[in-house]
């Protein structure tokens, strides 16, 4: 059984350890307000945003794919919630049903319990498939067609007849018939389950004809019960592996559908608050986008929504200089947003946006440092935090700075950032670097590599600011008057 609701040739896997680096990737983001909108108050929701969000990477053709059945689920949103209802509800009741079972679980507790779960799961089945013939009709992706026919299929009435009967034979209604040799000092072997007959188990066979034994006598009742404990334990655990086998599918279910009602749940938020987004095109080139903004701020602010033009096709390195307060952090929390969002095959928060997609996204934002330290020591952790990324990124990698190594002399922090971007940029790996510091952004525009873009916050003669990001080479300024207000503004009566 196979739902493929997010891969054309596998199901979504189970949890798996988060990539290196991501609670610092998630707190660099600001995902911890992405993900509530996600998820509406489902837990299940939030755990299947948050895994495929940071974790899942698929490839080009499986991101188009998703985005099938996600105008699928768009259009049939009722339809959606059907079917992983169902799912959601045979696996909690599955849980329910093992609840300390495998404490001092004896074959016969297993089996039997087991058995008690594959026939809530047979009607968990039954249900599924008259709910996938009454929604089959009005779905057109490849995804949903692969769904549905699978379960038309594997689910037909005749299975789940046959099912049936096995699950009412498994219990043995008129005993376990077991064979057993006699090995060494007289104890049994080769301990064998066989079809029963009408005998019941109160006799147990021999050649020679049979032996009667007396159930009542607690001592023979112990040894008949250790008896078919050692006859059933295969069967047990076969029944046992099926249960589990079901109950992952049903999983599988709920959690990929689970993704796409959370994908729904935060378009729907962006909706209402009058933001645009897009199914983005993946491409072996760099990031060209009109629009761009960061999510979590327009769901969380009521000021007009400022996005953000890009065309960076042709380089590796993006350096983003301007004026303090001008929206170049948000723009690259943007920027890493959407790679995120792009690579797992959700919409993207942009008017239009094609980009590549990058295997491994890692933040280092400057200033970090929780103890307050002198400057050499601030230095060092955010060097250490560097040397942590080097460690496991690899070429393709998406890396984003905002104001790195700004925390000793601007001649040594430019001369270490500029080594840093060319070593990972000669490595086949992306840097959009956000930085103050001149002489960096100047020392790489002066070399005149078409490998390097920039862009640049802009502020208007007047001081204010647009928030917009444009084209445009690092200007020698510093904006001492912006930080002499920001600093001194209030006491000085400005």
């Amino acid at each position: 059984m196979r739902t493929r609701l997010l891969y054309r040739d596998r199901d979504l896997r189970d949890a798996s350890a988060a990539p290196p680096r991501t609670e610092e990737l998630r707190r660099n983001l600001g995902l911890d307000r992405l993900l509530p909108t996600m998820a509406a108050g489902d837990d299940a929701l939030y755990r299947v945003a948050e895994a495929v969000l940071l974790g899942d990477v698929a490839s080009a053709d499986d991101i188009r794919y998703r985005h099938e059945v996600l105008r699928d689920c768009l259009a049939h949103p009722g339809a959606v919630d059907d079917l992983r209802r169902i799912a959601a509800r045979a696996v909690e009741r599955e849980r329910h049903n093992y609840f300390g079972l495998f404490t001092r679980a004896t074959p016969d507790k297993v089996l039997y319990r087991s058995l008690d779960v594959l026939d809530m799961f047979l009607e968990a089945f039954t249900e599924l498939r008259a709910a996938c013939d009454r929604w089959r009709g009005g779905f057109s992706s490849a995804g949903f067609d692969t769904f549905f026919s699978c379960i038309a299929t594997d689910l037909d009435d005749a299975y789940l007849a046959t099912v049936r009967e096995h699950l009412e034979g498994l219990r043995f209604a008129k005993g376990e018939l077991i064979s057993v040799r006699l090995g060494a000092g007289a104890h049994g072997t080769d301990h064998v389950l066989r079809h029963p007959d009408r005998t019941g188990w109160r006799r147990l066979r021999g050649r020679d004809g049979a032996i009667d034994l007396d159930v009542d006598d607690p001592a023979a009742a112990e040894a008949l019960t250790v008896l078919a404990g050692r006859g059933i334990r295969t069967a047990a655990d076969a029944v046992a592996q099926a249960a589990e086998h079901v109950a992952a599918y049903f999983r599988t279910i709920a959690d990929e559908l689970g993704f796409y009602r959370a994908v729904m749940n935060l378009l729907a938020a962006l909706d209402e608050r009058g933001a645009p987004w897009c199914l983005p095109e993946p491409t072996e080139r760099g990031l060209t986008c009109r629009g761009l903004y960061l999510p979590a701020l327009a769901l969380e602010s009521r000021d007009p929504l400022v996005g953000n033009d890009i065309d960076t096709e042709e380089a590796s390195v993006t350096m983003i200089t301007g004026a303090n307060h001008g929206g170049k952090t948000t723009l690259l929390r943007s920027i890493g947003t959407a790679q995120l969002m792009l690579r797992c095959g959700m919409p993207v928060p942009a008017r239009a946006y094609r980009g590549p997609v990058h295997p491994q996204v890692f933040t280092h934002f400057g200033g970090e440092e929780r103890d307050g330290g002198d400057t050499a020591g601030r230095l060092e952790e955010e060097l250490g935090r560097m040397s942590a990324i080097a460690d496991v990124i690899r070429p393709g990698a998406l890396l984003l700075c905002n104001e790195s190594l700004a925390s000793t002399n601007e001649r040594e922090g430019a001369a270490l950032a500029r080594q840093i971007v060319e070593t990972v940029r000669n490595c086949g790996i992306t840097v959009v670097y956000v930085t103050h510091m001149y002489e960096l952004a100047r020392g790489l525009a002066d070399a005149d590599d078409p490998r390097h873009a920039f862009l640049r916050a802009e502020r208007l003669d007047s001081g204010d600011r647009t928030f917009r990001v444009l084209p445009g080479r690092p200007l020698s300024t510093s904006h001492g008057e912006d930080l002499f207000e920001r600093i001194f503004g209030a006491e000085a009566g400005v």
